[in-house]
């Protein structure tokens, strides 16, 4: 069975490594942040944007963003995977039993953060989501825009895109939404406590937060940096950095230090021979993890 991670050989030879501490790996300091947390203001003057962003530097390679057998292909099997989860995650008591998946988010406002071509963003506002799509790379801000207005599932219910860093939008919009969502984004930034706090800025009391990202383990930097980019091609080359990701611990450290409730950790895995995401019982590969933001 392909759906559990535990199966897999692969797996159990590298299950061990991801607690191994080498000198490349950086650690998350609560000291250190602490002490950024006093200096709250002039970390607001940073960006949260990587100077050596592939995407950046190679906007090419972004025109086959909605090609499902280019090279993005891993994130659109990556979206059909989170999709219905987040939005389960998202409904609650509020929706009738039976009620339409057409209308199961309707009345919500949800921020999708490094929203790249709107994959992620498109699908939310299918389900009557009231979506708000954020990106600071003015090629994929582009293909968002133009995808979104071709679909004519979207007719009725576009999603609203803005050429924005999260730091630009929650000064903008601060409290203003019912859920946050960054999927795939925190290891591609910069100044990740200003991210995560960001994030949380824009997000109102007792509103939700979602996180997907890889972990920083061995596991990841062997299979998902130098198999899956450089050998099979799954990814772009050169899309991750392992000192990029975070491990689950400093990324909900992150969040408990911005007032919110780390509720759930889960991990999955990328299997590149079927073009297949699952869920697992480790999270050495990637994760999920979902916050509340404490109400006021």
């Amino acid at each position: 069975m392909l759906s559990m991670m535990k199966t897999s050989a692969p797996v159990r030879l590298f299950h061990n490594l991801h607690t191994c501490k080498t000198s490349m790996y950086r650690s998350y300091n609560p000291i250190a942040s602490l002490t950024n947390k006093v200096n709250l203001n002039s970390r607001r003057t940073k960006s949260t944007i990587e100077p050596k962003d592939l995407f950046q530097a190679n906007p090419t390679i972004l025109k086959s963003f909605w090609d499902h057998e280019g090279p993005f292909k891993a994130l659109h099997g990556l979206n059909y995977f989170r999709l219905p989860y987040i939005r389960d995650r998202l409904v609650d008591t509020r929706i009738a039993p039976g009620e339409k998946y057409s209308t199961c988010l309707k009345g919500m406002k949800i921020l999708d953060v490094g929203c790249g071509g709107g994959l992620l963003s498109e699908g939310l506002a299918k389900y009557g989501a009231d979506v708000t799509g954020i990106d600071a790379c003015k090629t994929l801000f582009d293909i968002a825009q133009e995808h979104s207005s071709k679909n004519i599932r979207l007719a009725d219910n576009k999603p609203t895109y803005f050429l924005s860093t999260i730091e630009e939008h929650c000064n903008k919009y601060p409290e203003t939404y019912d859920a946050v969502i960054a999927s795939e984004v925190i290891e591609h930034v910069t100044e990740q406590e200003l991210f995560v706090e960001s994030c949380v800025r824009a997000t109102k009391p007792g509103g939700k937060l979602i996180f997907t990202t890889p972990n920083r383990t061995r596991f990841v930097q062997f299979y998902m940096i130098y198999a899956f980019e450089n050998i099979l091609r799954c990814f772009p080359k050169g899309v991750h950095q392992i000192d990029m990701c975070l491990r689950p611990n400093e990324l909900q450290l992150m969040l408990e230090m911005n007032d919110c409730h780390a509720e759930l950790t889960k991990g999955y895995f990328y299997y590149p021979w079927s073009d297949s995401w699952a869920w697992t019982d480790t999270k050495i590969f990637s994760f999920i993890i979902e916050a509340t933001k404490s109400p006021k």
